[in-house]
């Protein structure tokens, strides 16, 4: 059993190959799962989408400043941190929608992510950026490697692991379940980066307005962004063990597919 400050969760080792078993765990990776993606998004939508839309007017701000190298790295840095921010606050979003009483305010997660936030962009460069460019080159082996190392943020933030041990639980993890997790989570991770991508590059010329190419770039950011994080958190979830913790070190709190309306509130 791995156990961190902020999540208990059951490590079973690796999966088992048997294709009856593996055709059970896509099943339960699969089933319900964007209903209950959509169910956590529709309880804290204020909470999950302000932040995303902020990034996303800074991915397009990347664009603007384009002409200034320093301005363009500076800004590009900014936004990397800024982006692993957000999943880990994604993760205590959810892990708030499994446990008991109101969720924290915006602010309060924020600051609970922040301290994981280095050890998430560690991996992130890893996990994702290197699969990212791989893709481009020799699509399987990115795609392969995408998939392997996808669950790595909530390790980091539910079971406190470091960038390196993150990798290995989340590819301890998908090892047997790799086709139901590449076309859920990969699958969310690429149109995440290629709408942010062309959102940041095409909304102001479409537009014609600065102001609105912003405004753009922020709303499609949300709406990609948050479920795409939601959809990690879950299924991870569903391959770990179905627990998450509240706000108490040590305890555990079963999944449920619906939470009460009154257990979302806005910050």
């Amino acid at each position: 059993m791995a156990c961190g400050g902020g999540a208990r969760t059951i490590d079973r080792g690796p999966a088992s190959l048997d294709p009856r078993r593996v055709a059970a765990g896509s099943q339960r990776v699969l089933r319900g799962l964007p209903g209950e993606v959509g169910g956590i998004l529709r309880r804290h939508w204020f909470a999950a989408l302000l932040p995303a839309a902020i990034l996303g007017a800074g991915a397009d701000v990347v664009f603007l400043v384009r002409h200034d190298l320093v301005a363009e790295i500076v800004v590009g840095l900014v936004l990397v941190i800024g982006f692993e921010l957000y999943v880990g606050y994604a993760e205590l979003i959810v892990a708030a929608d499994r446990g008991t009483g109101v969720r924290p305010p915006i602010t309060t997660m924020l600051w609970r992510a922040l301290p994981l936030t280095p050890a998430l962009v560690l991996a992130s460069v890893e996990a994702v950026t290197i699969p990212l460019l791989a893709t481009g080159l020799l699509i399987i082996p990115g795609l392969w490697l995408l998939t392997r190392w996808s669950l790595f943020a909530p390790a980091i933030v539910h079971e406190k692991l470091g960038p390196i041990s993150s990798l290995r639980r989340s590819s301890a993890l998908v090892r047997g379940f790799f086709w139901a997790v590449a076309l859920t989570v990969s699958l969310s991770v690429l149109i995440e980066h290629a709408v942010i991508h062309a959102s940041a590059h095409e909304a102001e010329p479409l537009l014609g307005s600065v102001a609105l190419g912003l405004i753009a770039a922020g709303l499609i950011t949300a709406l990609v962004s948050a479920p795409a994080a939601f959809t990690i958190s879950v299924v991870y979830e569903r391959l770990a063990g179905d627990v998450h913790a509240g706000e108490d070190s040590g305890s555990t709190h079963p999944r449920s597919e619906e939470r009460p309306a009154e257990r979302s509130a806005h910050a």
